[in-house]
């Protein structure tokens, strides 16, 4: 079944494994303060945040960057939304933003979710953020092509060298 969403291709398979490493490492480090976190939680809440949470990913993210650049990988790959992923970000993150602005303005909708004005705030939001998502997409687009010419480059080097 192939994926409708999003297009993938990975370029240089020998050095998949490793970021696989990577990965996994990080995984492991990120489950481990979720872990920290949650016994925080429970032993002492008066000191729990839940800004923790969101240090926790920025940790985990940053763990995965720094081992895989000390591994060694050049990892080259190619990776865009197709239309139909495009209008699904853009409706993940309306949905995100719309489920907040409907908590802190409830009152303003009068406690219904079918309020007029709460609908037109979701096509509101959907139409200012639709093109945004687009042009970032075309970064990811663009940046996918030059990932692929330098891996060619790279490679006829590496040949050439030899």
């Amino acid at each position: 079944m192939k994926n409708r969403f999003f297009y993938y291709q990975l370029l240089d398979e020998r050095e998949e494994q490793l970021i696989n490493k990577a990965g996994t490492e990080s995984f492991n480090v990120f489950i481990g303060l979720i872990l920290l976190s949650y016994l925080v939680a429970v032993l002492a809440p008066a000191l729990f945040n839940p800004n923790i949470l969101l240090v926790t990913l920025l940790l985990g993210i940053f763990f995965f960057f720094n081992r895989a650049r000390q591994l060694g990988v050049t990892y080259y790959s190619r990776f865009h939304f197709t239309i139909g992923g495009c209008l699904l970000v853009t409706l993940a993150i309306t949905t995100l933003l719309m489920l907040q602005n409907y908590q802190f303005n409830i009152e303003i909708y009068q406690h219904n979710p079918l309020n007029v004005k709460y609908l037109s705030a979701w096509a509101i939001t959907y139409l200012i953020y639709l093109p945004w998502v687009f042009i970032g997409n075309l970064g990811l687009k663009s940046y996918g092509e030059w990932a692929q010419k330098k891996f060619e480059q790279d490679m006829d080097e590496l040949e050439s060298g030899e």
